[in-house]
């Protein structure tokens, strides 16, 4: 069953009100308080990562969405990782040897080497990217995308871009006209490319994702 998403903006916010009203009274516990920060975290995430991604976006919007982004990685970096993980549990795929990706083993080696009771701090995304656990990966794919939309915004390449650069891979933007006609543009001769869209009595199959059963 999916949730709205807007159910789990409304809960953050609640939660947050409570918090806020709370703490100015003196009415909830210092252990509380640490109990609070760690599931508003988590419904602010939840919203990020199950809200529809929109076609079309403007450069206010993106700068919304990042200031939530950034706003959730705070909270990230007060939690201990004792508390990361009470909230987001390891995902138990134990294969990344055989595909060359982090997993359970990998994430375990990297909790080693930190103190379990200190603030996460200003390492939480080097934490993340370490961390496997399909809501974070979701989070930080949606991060970058986010970035990478802000850098269009601002006349510069995507993330994407950059590295394909660096490799020496062409790329391509998408562009769609007035009448909803979708095109490559090639930046480097500025040449287009039709998109011919799939036949609509064609179906996708999805493949399942590297963990599942």
């Amino acid at each position: 069953m999916k949730v709205n998403p807007v159910l789990y903006l409304k809960a953050a916010k609640r939660l947050s009100s409570n918090f806020v009203r709370g703490n100015q009274l003196g009415l909830i516990p210092e252990e509380e308080i640490k109990e609070i920060s760690p599931k508003i975290a988590y419904y602010l995430l939840k919203y990020v990562i199950t809200k529809p991604e929109p076609e079309f976006i403007t450069k206010g919007e993106v700068n919304a969405e990042l200031s939530l982004h950034w706003t959730i990685l705070q909270f990230f970096s007060q939690m201990t990782p004792g508390q990361f993980m009470n909230i987001f549990p390891i995902k138990k795929f134990y294969k990344g040897h055989k595909y060359g990706i982090k997993d359970y083993y990998t994430t375990k080696a990297m909790l080693s080497k930190v103190d379990m009771n200190s603030p996460i701090g200003d390492k939480v995304i080097d934490f993340l990217w370490d961390y496997v656990n399909d809501d974070i990966e979701e989070f930080l794919v949606r991060y970058m995308v986010t970035i990478s939309n802000l850098r269009r915004f601002e006349g510069k390449p995507t993330i994407a871009e950059e590295i394909a650069k660096e490799l020496g891979v062409k790329t391509y933007r998408l562009y769609q006209d007035s009448q909803g006609k979708k095109f490559l543009f090639d930046e480097q001769t500025g040449k287009t490319i039709r998109v011919r869209e799939r036949p609509k009595h064609l179906k996708i199959i999805k493949g399942r994702r590297y963990g599942d059963v």
